[in-house]
């Protein structure tokens, strides 16, 4: 069974979505994250697709505070609903 399944679609040459599945965590963080970097280097705009997590851990949600002003959550899951004010939901 896989920890994180990641998926990268290029709607225009400036940004990314990002669909993540599976668990995010202290081991998937660092994954995630370098998919992130790669593409902030680039300076394409990220949307991160949350539809298909199945878990979170602590770590992860403090990943995802840390990350928040960066990019633009897509279909955060119920089981982690977050306070939209902090992470308003945009598609």
């Amino acid at each position: 069974m896989f920890k994180i399944h990641i998926q990268e679609n290029f709607p225009n040459p400036h940004s990314v979505i990002i669909l993540a599945d599976g668990s995010l965590d202290d081991e998937t963080i660092p994954i995630l994250r370098n998919v992130f970097e790669r593409h902030w280097v680039n300076g394409k705009k990220i949307k991160l697709d949350l539809e298909g997590l199945i878990r979170i851990s602590r770590e992860g949600m403090d990943f995802l505070n840390e990350i928040q002003g960066k990019i633009q959550f897509l279909n955060i899951p119920k089981f982690i609903r977050l306070n939209e004010e902090d992470f308003p939901m945009k598609k």
